[in-house]
């Protein structure tokens, strides 16, 4: 967190305009200061024509004809600096450029393009000679064509200063822009990763797709600064810009509805969508306009988020109500180009942010669930070889050996085969649902030996998911329990059914025992076999499943539903 505030100073920083004596008449955004007239009369490259009767927008079609761009640059006093001035320019078409009438570059083949040739490039730099970079006024003639999507007029978009500081600048915001980037690249591979081997994880998902997003859009929006970009691509990168813009607008809100739990998040969501494809409808082919109302779309729906977490004293809320309130100071002090950026980074670190608590609690909560687990698990063990279950059932043995020996070696086995299977499965975290209900069927063997009452075990639909797995002993418990708090039946029957099915494409396990409830007027509580079996589910599913236990007319009945 700590460097990444560093990074985002050092972006502000270099993001200062150090062009102090430089300023051209024109507001960089206005294009009625652009004066255009179609036709070739190379006296129009005069520094001193009257182009007084000029259009601010051509006056009909050019197709292929050549036209002229003019616009008027005055430089507040002489240059005292060795660098020589530089103009960049960002125009559609090709061209040549004059400074004063001198040619100062040339940008494709103007009145010579030829279809499946674009040599030219929307965005060039070029060096103005230092004897015409005195104080006083300037003129940037465009000698033009715009042989494809000549119906379409873009603004002529120019600024002076010094050549070898306008360019490095550029490069060198885009450099670190693109570190910022691939630090957002390699969190959304990461968290992609966690995902796969988490898919339950929809918060990990969404911060892996935002951050993917948000690094596209750093690509898209900063790559006219080393790569071509022939002005027929030009809106093409546009509306890249703005759908990358729209997706991230749209998943940061939405990530925060469902890291806070915010109440009917889903319908914010539709609605919140909704606006947004209203605010892209309404700004239609105004591309900064939209991704700037898009970002404070964003902003605005997050902030009411937060505020929202705050009042229900969510974890990590106010941390992440500063970053917001942080985000907009550097939007507010910061040129637009930098500060949409560095206010989206600002943002989306505190999205990892809370990511990260949410993540280590999930962590905690699984570790403590573990030591419970292991706990419970040496309890129930303790319980089947405790020295009352040991004494009884020895000296059932003994009364078996004496009394049918060879009945009392089938006790033995079955004894043996019991304890044999549980330490077989003690270590494990899921079992086959078969070696689970051989377990039974070995208990019931020893405990109708014990009891000598007629136990049954029935079970419907294990054939179609024997190799389905489940947390060990979970069933046995639910068996031992029906033994332990059931009376048998008039005829000395006590009968056990296991039912697996489908519902909802939720799998889902019903235990029932048959017989008498020994104190059904007893309420039900969780003793150490029910918690055992909740710290089992909880240490293998998590949350997504269900445990209840009730008593019917007929006996007992227990249903664990595992959640898909």
């Amino acid at each position: 967190m700590r460097s990444a505030i560093y990074l985002l100073l050092l972006l502000l920083t270099i993001s200062c305009n150090t062009n102090r004596f430089y300023k051209y008449s024109d507001d960089l955004f206005d294009a009625s200061k652009t004066k255009y007239k179609i036709g070739d009369d190379r006296t129009w490259l005069q520094k001193d024509f009257d182009d007084s009767n000029w259009k601010y927008e051509w006056d009909k079609p050019i197709g292929k004809s050549i036209f002229y761009a003019r616009k008027t640059f005055n430089i507040k006093q002489t240059a005292d600096s060795l660098e020589p001035l530089g103009i960049i320019v960002q125009s559609f078409g090709a061209y040549e450029a004059y400074w004063d009438g001198v040619l100062i570059g040339i940008n494709g083949s103007p009145g010579k393009e030829v279809k499946g040739e674009k040599k030219s490039n929307s965005r060039k730099a070029f060096l103005i000679p230092k004897e015409l970079t005195n104080q006083g006024k300037h003129v940037l003639v465009l000698r033009s064509s715009q042989f494809f999507q000549n119906v379409d007029q873009r603004i002529t978009y120019a600024y002076i200063g010094e050549y070898y500081t306008i360019v490095r600048k550029e490069l060198i915001t885009t450099l670190f822009i693109n570190i910022l980037a691939g630090a957002f690249l390699i969190a959304a591979i990461y968290y992609f990763f966690l995902f796969i081997s988490d898919r339950k994880n929809k918060a990990m998902l969404i911060f892996g797709l935002t951050s993917f997003f948000f690094f596209l859009l750093i690509i898209a929006e900063y790559i006219k600064f080393y790569v071509p970009i022939h002005y027929t691509d030009f809106y093409l990168r546009l509306k890249i810009i703005g759908f990358l813009t729209f997706l991230v607008a749209f998943l940061i809100p939405y990530y925060f509805a469902l890291q806070f739990e915010l109440k009917n998040k889903n319908y914010f969501t539709i609605a919140y969508f909704i606006l947004l494809l209203i605010t892209v409808w309404y700004n239609f082919n105004r591309y900064d306009t939209s991704a700037l109302r898009l970002g404070q779309l964003m902003w605005f729906s997050s902030f009411a988020i937060i505020l929202y977490a705050l009042y229900q004293k969510k974890k990590g809320a106010f941390t992440i109500l500063i970053g917001l309130i942080l985000s907009f100071i550097v939007y507010q002090l910061s040129i637009y180009d930098i500060s949409l950026f560095v206010s989206f980074a600002i943002i989306l670190l505190c999205m990892f942010y809370i990511l990260s608590v949410r993540t280590k609690a999930q962590r905690l909560a699984y570790e403590n669930s573990l030591l419970q687990s292991s706990r419970l698990k040496i309890e129930l063990l303790k319980k089947n070889i405790q020295p009352h279950f040991l004494m009884n059932t020895l000296t059932s043995l003994i009364d078996w050996v004496e009394e049918a020996p060879d009945k009392g070696v089938l006790f033995i086995e079955a004894l043996a085969e019991e304890f044999d299977l549980l330490n077989q499965v003690e270590d494990q975290t899921l079992i086959p649902i078969s070696q689970e209900i051989k377990l039974c069927k070995s208990h019931i063997n020893i405990m109708k030996f014990r009891k000598e009452i007629d136990y049954k075990w029935i079970d419907e639909g294990v054939s179609d998911v024997e190799f389905q797995k489940i947390p060990p002993a979970v069933i046995h418990t639910l068996l031992e329990n029906g033994i332990t708090h059931c009376l048998p039946t008039k005829d000395n029957k006590m009968i056990f059914k296991l039912s697996i099915s489908n519902v909802d494409s939720n799998l889902c396990y019903t235990f029932e025992t048959f017989a008498s409830i020994r104190n059904p007027k007893k309420k039900s509580k969780d003793g150490t076999g029910f918690k055992y079996i909740k710290a089992r589910l909880t240490e293998s599913y998590g949350e997504n499943w269900k445990f209840t236990s009730e008593q019917t007319i007929y006996g007992w009945k227990n249903t664990i539903t595992i959640l898909t």
